[in-house]
Order: structure tokens, then sequence, then C-alpha cells
């Protein structure tokens, strides 16, 4: 009665901290009721493209206002851009964040981009010149990195396109095609262009020197924070070069603040409606905050429901671990073969994935079948090598017996179901998202995506398989039943044994180029490291939930099934087609 007791008040204390957490990230995207936020499905030739669209009250037929697109960058979706879109808004301009083709809610392919360079930037201006409440004469584009691209092809066509941000993108040689123009003193109209310092894709001093220098008409190099040209005959650059790293640069204030001076420099002619009659400085940052809040709430409650679910069906036995048969392998095998050793692996077998188009997913594939090979690597070190030198006996037939039930199956199953359900619920009728830094608990549209729920799941079975292994079932010790404090170092440890190896990574990468300059890895395996900064937190959430089901049922099985549904899902909704 007591145990029930407590799950009873743990659940609804989180519960309530997330309803109050997600309340507050709705009351700053809308800031406080300034704003008018809603989804839009912008129509581009035979596809549908999705939008999120920010429009301040008070903008109207009879008081119209300038507007502004904003393009995320690859493997990214409108909601990464948010932060800038809801700022512009409480400034008076209509927002639009849009999801690229092929990414996030949008039809079509990356690769073929519908055969327009801007990837859907095109249509979302002329949807924004259609509404009555646009002052159409007056538009803006924000772009990252590969959206940084797409808006400027977009200039291209668009004589009304008054100003242009490219952020971390929109030079170089991948954007040296007609399509994309050739940068001058007047194309594009009114450029800022932010660059991180620690952005591993540039070289500032090429950027500054050689770069920029024909667009900013500067008989030397070009000087960061210094204004070029003229606003007036709408040549107008400038150059900023905020302290981060290419992913967060769309979240970072000076970027941001930039953004919103920029626009205002360039678009004014009416006076903008301010959103909330006061400025109280940026809300954007306090969003975010109250999201990862509301998502930690929300995982801590469905682990408490679980508990419930897991008596219920009389799942595994608590006591004991079942595979503790399996014998122990050493906390420093562990860490040096599965923690280490596959991280060194991810990487190498990452380019070999590209090199498979399946899953047919940008990144996602090849993401795939690197954790696909680490797994089965993993697996043959288990069964053929640590029986050298431990006590470990794997033997696959007994472990699927006592781990892999249909009642398992169906809890998280059931977990899973609640956690979308909320995020749809969330989405659909509140038009905020789960995310970490980018909306990782989306819904399945187009449908194409819950296709890739199901292609993924095989991939990611085998790894988390290998992982619940390595980290929970010959590791049988830690969980024993002891103390809180016991309880929690066990805790601490296993997420430290996952995560450390992906943390020293990210160190190596940036200590260096801090202090020197220079980056451990440079270019597109720099842009991977990249990705670790998401893979950290993600990893974090996995092996908590690991660990958690592996304490109260005695097995890998719920951990193994649980976090394969997740990552399918997450792979599915994040990765572009």
């Amino acid at each position: 009665m007591v145990s029930f007791r407590r799950r009873y008040y743990a659940v609804v204390v989180l519960f309530c901290v997330f309803v109050f957490s997600m309340s507050v990230a709705v009351s700053f995207n809308v800031d406080f009721g300034g704003l008018r936020v809603s989804y839009v499905s912008i129509p581009d030739g035979n596809l549908r493209l999705s939008g999120l669209l920010y429009r301040p009250f008070g903008v109207s037929s009879e008081n119209r206002a300038p507007a502004v697109v904003l393009a995320h960058g690859i493997s990214s979706a409108k909601e990464s851009m948010s932060g800038i879109a809801v700022e512009l808004a409480r400034k008076g301009f209509v927002a639009l964040a849009l999801d690229l083709v092929g990414h996030g809610n949008s039809e079509g392919r990356l690769e073929d981009g519908n055969g327009d360079a801007s990837l859907g930037v095109s249509a979302a201006i002329e949807f924004l010149e259609a509404q009555p409440f646009v002052r159409a004469s007056a538009i803006g584009l924000v772009g990252h990195s590969l959206g940084a691209g797409a808006i400027r092809a977009a200039a291209v066509k668009h004589a009304n396109v008054l100003a242009c941000v490219f952020v971390g993108g929109g030079l170089g040689s991948m954007v040296e095609k007609p399509d994309y123009g050739v940068l001058n003193l007047t194309f594009p109209k009114n450029l800022l262009v932010a660059i991180g310092r620690y952005d591993v894709l540039f070289d500032l001093t090429q950027v500054m020197s050689k770069d920029l220098v024909p667009a900013f008409g500067s008989s030397g190099a070009v000087v960061p924070g210094v204004v070029y040209g003229n606003f007036s005959v709408q040549t107008a650059r400038k150059l900023i070069v905020p302290g981060t790293t290419h992913l967060f640069e769309p979240l970072d204030p000076s970027v941001v603040s930039g953004c919103v001076e920029w626009m205002g420099e360039t678009l004014r002619g009416e006076p903008p409606v301010l959103a909330a009659g006061v400025d109280v400085g940026f809300v954007y940052g306090y969003r975010e905050v109250a999201i990862l809040v509301g998502l930690a709430a929300l995982i801590g409650c469905l682990l408490v429901l679980s508990l419930v679910l897991i008596d219920f069906f009389q799942i595994g036995a608590c006591e004991k671990m079942v595979e503790s048969g399996l014998g122990v392998l050493r906390d420093r095998w562990v860490f040096a073969v599965w923690c280490v050793g596959g991280l060194l692996l991810f990487f190498p077998f990452l380019f070999v994935g590209f090199l498979v188009p399946f899953p047919p997913l940008i990144f996602g594939g090849s993401i795939a079948w690197s954790l696909l090979v680490v797994g089965v690597l993993g697996l043959v070190f288990l069964r053929f090598l640590a029986p050298r030198f431990s006590s470990v006996r794997l033997r696959l037939d007994a472990l699927f017996a006592g781990s892999f039930r249909l009642e398992g199956l169906g809890v998280a199953v059931c977990l899973v179901g609640m956690l979308f359900l909320a995020a749809y619920v969330l989405e659909r009728f509140f038009v905020i998202d789960l995310r970490v830094f980018v909306p990782v608990f989306g819904v399945f549209e187009p449908w194409s995506r819950l296709l890739m729920f199901f292609v993924f799941v095989p991939f990611f079975f085998v790894y988390f398989l290998v992982d619940g292994l390595f980290l929970h079932a010959v590791r049988a010790g830690e969980y024993e039943k002891g103390g809180a404090w016991r309880t929690f170092c066990g805790l601490g440890k296993v997420v430290l044994m996952k995560v450390v190896p992906y943390l020293l990574v990210i160190v190596f990468q940036y200590v260096p180029f801090v202090v020197f300059g220079v980056p451990l890895l440079g270019g597109f395996a720099g842009l991977l490291v990249e990705f670790l900064w998401l893979f950290v937190p993600i990893f974090i959430i996995s092996t908590v939930c690991s660990w958690w089901f592996c304490r109260y049922t005695g097995t890998i099985g719920l951990g193994v099934m649980f976090n394969t549904l997740i990552f399918a899902w997450m792979a599915a909704v994040v990765f572009p087609f």
C-alpha cells in the first residue's frame, strides 16, 4: 500500500510538473496571447510543405506587416528556427518557419528538391504574398546552413526580398551554381552573415579575406560588426561572429538579436507593431528550458507508471537478474570494449553506411547501419572473446526465452503510445513540440515516415540488445536491492560509462578549437561530431530508461524493446528523405 501510494504521488507530481512546464512553454510561444501561432500547409507544385506561422495580433489587411521566411539546416526542422521566428513576431513581423523539402512534415526528397534549389522557400514566399495581412513588397529571409543556400536561391527569383540573413551557410562551393546567383554589391539585398567562431564548416580567415570581399566591397578583409554599404539603396552588409558552434547558431542570442535588428532596419516602412505592448526581452530561451523540463517530467512520469504495468503483467523477477547466469564482465572491459570501442567503430561505419541507400533517409540510413554493425561486433565479442578471460557465457536462446515476452512488448508499446499521445496532443492542439534541440518526438507526417519507423526497428533492436547486455546483464550485481544512495550511484555510474566517451570526443574537438583556433576534425567529419551534442542527452535518456526497467523487471527485455521503439520513432521523424 505504501509503495502504491508513493507511486501515485510521484505520478501526480511529475504530471503536474509536465503540464505546468508545457503551459509555460506555450505561453512564451504565443507571447502570453500577443501572437497567433498555427501550422500551415503550403502548395509547392505536386508537393505539400509544412510551415509554422507566427502572426502578431493587430496585424490585418488594414495594418499589413513585413514578413520573414526562416529555413533550417539539414536533418532539422521548422521548430529549430522558431526561436528567431517568435522574436521577430514579437516585434511586429509575420514569421514563417518552414520545413524544407524532404524534412519534418514536408513531402518530397531533398536529393531532387522538386527541381527547386530553394527547397520550398520560393513557395513559402508566394504563400506569404497571398496573405492579406502581409506587406508583399517587404519580404525577408533567414536561413541556417542548408537553409542559407535555399534562401539564397529564392532571393534570385524574388525581387521583393529586401533582406537576407545567412547563418552558418550560403557561402562556398556548395552554392556556386547559377541557381544561387553571384554574391556582389547588390545581390542579395541587405545581407547579414552570421558564422559561429567555432563553426567547423568555415575558415573565418578565408571568409573575411576572400569569400565576402566581393559582396561587401571591402578593400581588405571584412571586419566583423561593421556595416558596409547603405540601407537606403539596399546594399547594406554586415558580418557577425558569435562564440558558438554550427549546431547552436540559430539559438545563440547574438544571432537572434542580429536577425531581429537587421529585419527592423531593412523591412521598416510601417512602424512595427509590438506584440505584447511591453518589451520584456527575448522569451525563446525560457521556452526551450520549459520544454526540456516538461520532457524530463513526462519521461519520469512514464517510468513510474511502468511499475504499475510491470506489476500487473508480472514481468521479470525483481530480486535477481534472470541473465545473471551469463556471468560478469568487469566494468573496465565494458567501458573499453562497448563504450569506447563502440564509439570508435561508429564513425568509420557511419561513412560506409552512406554507400547503402537504405533506409532512404539522409544520415538516418548511415546511423542505422553503423549501429547495427557495432551491435553485431559487440555480440561477437561477448559470444566468442569474453569467455576467454571472464565468466561470461552467452546463450542467446536462454536469453530470449528469459527476457523477451509478449507482455513486455505490450508494456513497451503502451509506454511509447502514451508518449506519442502526449506529443500528438501538444503539437496538434497547442502548437508546441517535445524536442532536444530538434523535434525528436514528432508526428508521423507524411505517412511515409510511419513506414520508416518499422524499417528502423530491426537495426535499433540489435544495437540495444547488445547495449543492454554490456551495460546491465553482465553487470547484474548493480541491480540488487539497496539504499537510495547506492541506487543513485549505480545509475550515475552506468550513465557516465555510456556518455563519457562522447563527452571526451566533444572536449578533444572543441578545446583545441577554443584555445588554438584549430578543431581536431574539420569539414564534414567535424559536422558529424556536432551530432554528438544531440546524442549525449538522448543516450542519457535511453540509459536511464533501460537501467530503470532492468532494475524492476530483472531482465533487459523491456528496456531493449522500449529504446528500440523510441529510437526508431526519432530516426523516422528527424532525418530527411
